[in-house]
């Protein structure tokens, strides 16, 4: 008796199946859950982020000391100047996005200003939000005179005190 060859094919086929789906499933436990990403896309420029360390605890409510060393954390990444910049034309748009992931828990929208925050989107569940002028969110200095860069935080949450994550990006104008 002789062994049909697309018998034996499809046997080595689902050996190396079984061997890759073995190895597969471990590390996929290991790894854990997985971190959402934000990008913001301006023109053909487009720049995806995951969020802080800090500002991200495996899909879990941030608690308040924990928001609070986020806060602490993106405002020392801009005072290190190593937030992902978005470079954007000041007469053009942009448009944010967030994965699946992140927009099933509600997110919204901030530019912050030199004293105050500004909504760009308000709470939704929505993957994406905007168009957004970039015109309005190069707010004019105590000298009347336009900034040529802005900064953007998204945050997902529920609406109420829940905060899930943070993503911050920096906009800065094209020469």
């Amino acid at each position: 008796m002789s062994i049909n060859r697309a018998v034996v094919a499809l046997g080595a086929v689902a050996v190396v199946g079984v061997a890759t789906l073995g190895f597969s499933i471990p590390y996929a436990v290991h790894a854990g859950k997985p971190v959402p990403n934000a990008a913001i896309t301006a023109g053909s420029d487009w720049v995806q982020a995951a969020p802080l360390k800090a500002c991200w605890d495996k899909g879990n409510a941030l608690d308040s000391k924990s928001q609070t060393a986020c806060v602490a954390a993106l405002n020392a990444e801009i005072k290190n100047n190593t937030v992902h910049t978005v470079p954007v034309n000041a007469n053009g748009t942009i448009l944010l996005n967030v994965d699946k992931l992140a927009a099933d828990k509600g997110w919204t929208a901030f530019a912050l200003g030199s004293s105050t925050s500004t909504t760009l989107v308000n709470e939704t569940k929505n993957q994406a939000g905007g168009p957004i002028p970039v015109s309005s969110l190069f707010a004019a200095t105590s000298t009347s005179q336009a900034t040529n860069q802005s900064y953007i935080r998204i945050v997902v949450g529920d609406g109420s005190s829940k905060v899930y994550g943070v993503w911050q990006f920096e906009l800065k104008a094209k020469s």
